[in-house]
């Protein structure tokens, strides 16, 4: 297409113009003054050559033949160049080989010579001027259109550019691609994409209806929305819908459509969509709803259970807690009946092990997880039972324990240990009715818990025996609960009382 140009340049101008390019009428323009300067010395050349054959021939005709090629060649430069070897030619050839010099006498014939040659030299310069200004014309309409049919071959080129970015775009998009007629439905055009979701090839879908592959079910509402789009009451189509697959089964896709529409009446002429396969993903959040519905109801079946359960381990630790005040009352009757001081003593002793239970029970009762509670507030109420109970109002007792939650394995020895120990100091630390005990709880860093029973008593035959004596039944309770709890117990008198030590090397399993 480069070379079209040229060869409309040579079939559009006629043959004068052929002419017309040998004074390379492209070449640079030149100035005024060197015009002036080439058309006096084509003047000068063109007499001197006219004399030059005067002399040869003895006449002027030499003019009429020598001047006209001088006048075309000095057209090379320009009109100016040629009227100024012209004018000066005319003038010389007058002065120099026409008349006599210095007389300006002119005969008639060579006048009319000069006169002809003139003619002829305006002649040829007009001729000359329309070639110059037609052969301008020419230039510049092939310019135009060597211009024009450059911006035509880079339009095309950018076109070529843009069908074949469009259709790589097209045809090699990781989604489905669908170019369909929007008034009557059917597929123009399909990408390898959308074709391998449906198990089709490209060219089986082209010409069949886009709605042949939507699940029938959807296929009056999908219509009803793609129709807002077609009459403008929407900009797109957006939809997460089910298509149908070649074997038959449905899989799921996210679609987006969009319509092309005539840029002079507006009418749909164009309809592309954009299918993505969810296919994957949408059975994965179907599956993790039905998964958190399952879960949800294993929770709320849970929580029921849980419930249940509780109210049916309150009832267990109310229950047991009747027990064992039906045990008491029992041992309270007993008690009563018996007139031998060492079996009401007895009974006495057994009565505050079955109430350290009770309470135990009653603390679980009232916690909110019915596995844990303080055992803070159950030790101060536990000793001020053993306290009440034991009548010695010149005893008194203090209580100092840190917020410490435990279980029903730790509590219950716990209980009991601390029973005894209170219970023996109250029988045998104070022989005259006063005295103090003390009771502390405290637990290390490591977790390792401290009990300390300890009184200002001056008497514990009892509860220290002598070496080979049996050891009372309450401190051979007392040994076995603190193997249970893992503790090691120290005994010690000074000038102060006497106390006992528990240390639980293990911590508090709550």
């Amino acid at each position: 297409m480069s070379a079209l140009p040229n060869v409309l340049t040579v079939d559009s101008a006629p043959a004068a113009n052929r002419w017309a390019s040998w004074f390379d009428m492209r070449r640079a323009p030149t100035s005024t003054w060197t015009s002036m300067l080439i058309g006096l010395l084509a003047a000068a050349l063109a007499v001197a050559l006219g004399s030059l054959l005067k002399r040869q021939t003895g006449g002027g005709e030499p003019l009429m033949a020598v001047f006209p090629i001088v006048l075309i060649t000095c057209l090379r430069w320009g009109n100016l160049a040629g009227w100024m070897a012209l004018i000066g030619g005319a003038g010389g050839a007058w002065y120099v080989y026409l008349g006599e010099q210095f007389s300006f006498v002119v005969s008639a014939a060579e006048a009319r010579s000069v006169v002809t040659a003139l003619g002829v030299g305006i002649l040829i310069l007009a001729v000359c001027a329309r070639l110059r200004a037609s052969h301008a014309r020419v230039q510049a309409a092939n310019q135009s259109l060597s211009e024009a049919l450059a911006e035509g071959e880079r339009a095309h080129a950018a076109l070529v550019l843009s069908e074949a970015q469009f259709r790589t775009s097209f045809e090699r998009a990781a989604v489905g691609k669908v170019q369909f007629d929007p008034l009557t439905g059917l597929i123009l055009r399909v990408n390898q994409a959308f074709a391998d979701m449906l198990g089709h090839h490209p060219e089986a879908l082209a010409g069949r209806p886009v709605w042949e592959f939507t699940i029938e079910d959807d296929e009056d509402a999908e219509r009803a929305d793609f129709g807002l789009v077609v009459e403008g009451k929407k900009p797109a189509y957006i939809r997460d819908k089910r298509y149908l697959h070649r074997d038959g089964h449905t899989i799921w896709g996210r679609g987006s459509a969009t319509v092309t529409r005539s840029p002079t009446t507006g009418a749909p002429v164009f309809a592309v969509a954009v299918i993505e396969n969810i296919d994957a993903q949408h059975k994965s959040n179907a599956a993790l709803v039905a998964a958190k519905a399952e879960l949800e109801t294993l929770l709320e079946e849970r929580t029921l259970t849980l419930a249940h359960r509780d109210v049916l381990l309150r009832e267990v630790y109310h229950r047991v807690k009747n027990n064992l005040q039906i045990v008491d009352s029992l041992l309270v009757m007993e008690r009563k009946r018996l007139a031998d001081p060492d079996a009401r003593t007895a009974l006495h002793a057994l009565r505050g092990r079955v109430h350290a239970l009770g309470l135990v029970h009653h603390q679980l009762m009232g916690s909110n997880d019915l596995r844990t509670f303080d055992i803070a507030p159950f030790l101060e109420e536990l000793s001020r039972n053993l306290l009440d109970a034991a009548a010695s109002p010149g005893v008194s007792l203090t209580v100092r324990a840190e917020p410490l939650k435990v279980g029903l394995d730790f509590a219950i020895p716990l209980g009991l240990v601390v029973t005894e120990l209170v219970t023996n100091a109250l029988k045998h630390a104070f022989p005259t009715g006063i005295g103090v005990i003390k009771v502390a709880l405290d637990q290390a860093p490591d977790g390792r818990v401290s009990l300390v029973v300890s009184d200002n008593g001056t008497e514990a035959e009892e509860a220290v025996p002598t070496s080979g004596a049996a050891k009372p039944l309450g401190m051979t309770i007392v040994d076995a609960l603190v193997r249970q709890l893992g503790g090691v117990m120290t005994a010690r008198r000074d000038a102060g009382g006497f106390a006992r030590e528990i240390q639980i090397a293990q911590p508090v399993l709550q």
